[in-house]
């Protein structure tokens, strides 16, 4: 176990670095490097983003960044996750034993009843007889049914392109909203692309300023800030 705050403290002060220096070099507001040093982790906007920061600072300052990361998580595990409760299962009714024979001998009446007043007489026409001769039993017309495959269409959507144009920019993608599954998390260099084949991405980016987002031919409007933004595209 070691302190995640000061050794990237000391990590920057040995490169000679100060805060505002290594706000430049990862594209990170200097108060949030000055919480991952104090280990202030309220400061943050929650412990995805505190890992995501911890991450881009120790690979700047050329640290173990999973070393740092694991240790994080060591020391500060995420809460266990409610279980599911089984709903209560719904017991079967039940027929008392003593009112089961007397069914059987109601049933067993009512069958002996209808075989005698039914073998009394012809009380109903008998459909089964064959048709009278010179006649043609009439035949039900079917309609025609044919079968219709549906044709499949594929639908493709624009790609999403985040470019990296003038700067370091670390980017978060979900899929969905800001609670859905990570499709990527990294840190794109001046330069670099990330290409996204998901229809609705929602998007952290810890530099807005430096990159451009387009959706096929279309610019997505990337928010005017000095700070990290959210956006959905």
């Amino acid at each position: 176990m070691f302190q995640i705050g000061a050794s990237l403290a000391a990590a920057r002060e040995a490169r000679g670095l100060g805060l505002r220096d290594a706000e430049q070099l990862t594209c990170m507001r200097s108060r949030y490097l000055e919480a991952l040093e104090q280990e202030r982790w309220d400061v943050l906007p929650g412990r995805t983003y505190a890992r995501a920061f911890l991450r881009t600072y120790a690979n700047a300052l050329e640290l173990d960044a999973d070393a740092f990361v694991a240790e994080f998580d060591e020391q500060f595990p995420p809460p266990p996750e409610p279980e599911d409760l089984a709903p209560p299962r719904r017991r079967r009714p039940t027929i008392p034993f003593a009112v089961a024979p007397a069914a059987a001998v109601v049933v067993l009446v009512g069958v002996l009843a209808w075989s005698a007043w039914s073998g009394g007489g012809d009380h109903t026409a008998n459909t089964n007889l064959p048709p009278a001769a010179g006649t043609t039993a009439a035949r039900p017309l079917l309609p025609a049914i044919s079968h219709v495959r549906a044709a499949t269409k594929t639908v493709t959507h624009p790609e999403l392109v985040v470019r990296a144009v003038s700067g370091r920019c670390w980017v978060q993608a979900r899929a969905g909203g800001p609670a859905g599954a990570v499709i990527v998390e990294q840190t794109l260099e001046q330069g670099q692309t990330l290409r996204l084949a998901q229809q609705h991405v929602w998007l952290r980016l810890g530099a807005p300023w430096t990159v451009k987002v387009t959706r096929g031919s279309k610019t997505v409007a990337v928010p005017v800030s000095t700070g990290p933004e959210n956006l959905t595209a």
